[in-house]
């Protein structure tokens, strides 16, 4: 999952992997940016939550989503 993230294209390309196309819709955006910095901090929730400024319980749920979502198990960084 992080070199698909890492190789997210600008905006009005096409990603090429549906996984990540559906992170990619306006309404996903913000559970793509949740995806890059979880995979930033190393999967470390706490310092996720604390990069993103949300509480712990909605990572995981944003993380849930994503998951749900795309089939990416990010724990699989």
């Amino acid at each position: 999952p992080y070199r698909l993230l890492t190789a997210l294209p600008g905006t009005g390309s096409d990603p090429g992997d549906p996984a990540i196309a559906s992170l990619l819709t306006p309404l996903h955006r913000e559970l793509a940016h949740t995806a890059e910095v979880f995979l930033d901090c190393a999967g470390q929730a706490s310092r996720t939550a604390a990069a993103l400024g949300i509480h712990r319980q909605t990572l995981y749920y944003r993380l849930s989503r994503i998951q749900q979502i795309t089939g990416l198990d990010l724990n699989d960084g």
